[in-house]
């Protein structure tokens, strides 16, 4: 298995060097760079089969040299120094990234991951997401699950239903994606792009709110949905209401 090195630091290229040496005999290095132009030649000549990539080059970004490849044959392990809305983007599109500084074992695990990941579809699709979301405003998740994975504009998502340790999403288009990821979870990642808990059970879009039901505690959302609202939420629901 070959691989190159994209990155600025040559402190960091020589410990993720010595990390696979020590761990991955049977990957061979191929070479390393640190700028846009010659990274696209260095993947063109040496055809490796895993690219570490570093979000931030000395001439431009990672996602320059993305560009040039938009149907990749090789896997990424992206590396990047803390940026909330570059971690955002990795967690919305369901790639893996390390952040530094990093430990050996944050690569090995890393290396682990990308060697797994066996339908090249799926990867693309991955890829394409982080694209989308790195460039525009109008973001996108990735959903998967046993028989597909979706990929899905926030903006469409009406609410998120918890049952258990899964989570149902519904879409404006009347679907409903069934995810093994805890409701939390996507509070977590949406709550920043307008989204709000209305219920242990309920993640609203408030986006898609109609009306709110005084009388009954209810909410109404896109193609007349109609959701309880819980007493210990309903005091910040309504303040957040006014202030829309």
């Amino acid at each position: 298995m070959k691989y190159v090195i994209i990155e600025d630091n040559q402190n960091t290229v020589t410990v993720i060097e010595n990390i696979i040496l020590e761990n991955f005999s049977e990957m061979n290095f191929k070479g390393n760079t640190s700028s846009v132009k010659n990274s696209i030649q260095l993947i063109k000549s040496t055809n490796p089969d895993v690219i570490f990539l570093d979000v931030n080059l000395e001439d431009g970004e990672g996602f320059d040299v993305l560009r040039a490849f938009p149907t990749p044959h090789f896997k990424i392990i992206f590396i990047t120094s803390y940026s909330k809305y570059a971690i955002e983007a990795f967690k919305f599109s369901a790639l893996d990234f390390v952040l530094k500084p990093f430990t050996p074992y944050e690569i090995i695990n890393a290396i682990h991951k990308v060697i797994k990941e066996n339908s090249n579809t799926n990867y693309l699709e991955k890829i394409s997401t982080l694209y989308h979301n790195h460039i525009s405003n109008n973001k996108k998740i990735i959903l998967s699950n046993l028989q597909n994975i979706h990929v899905v504009a926030i903006d469409d998502i009406i609410y998120a239903e918890s049952d258990n340790s899964y989570t149902t999403v519904h879409t404006k288009n009347g679907e409903k994606i069934v995810v093994s990821k805890s409701l939390k979870s996507f509070e977590e990642k949406l709550s920043p792009y307008l989204f709000f808990r209305i219920h242990q059970k309920f993640l609203i879009n408030l986006k898609h709110i109609q009306r709110y039901h005084k009388k009954n505690d209810e909410i109404i959302l896109l193609n007349n949905i109609t959701l309880s609202v819980s007493k210990g939420k309903k005091e910040s629901f309504l303040h957040i209401l006014k202030n829309l």
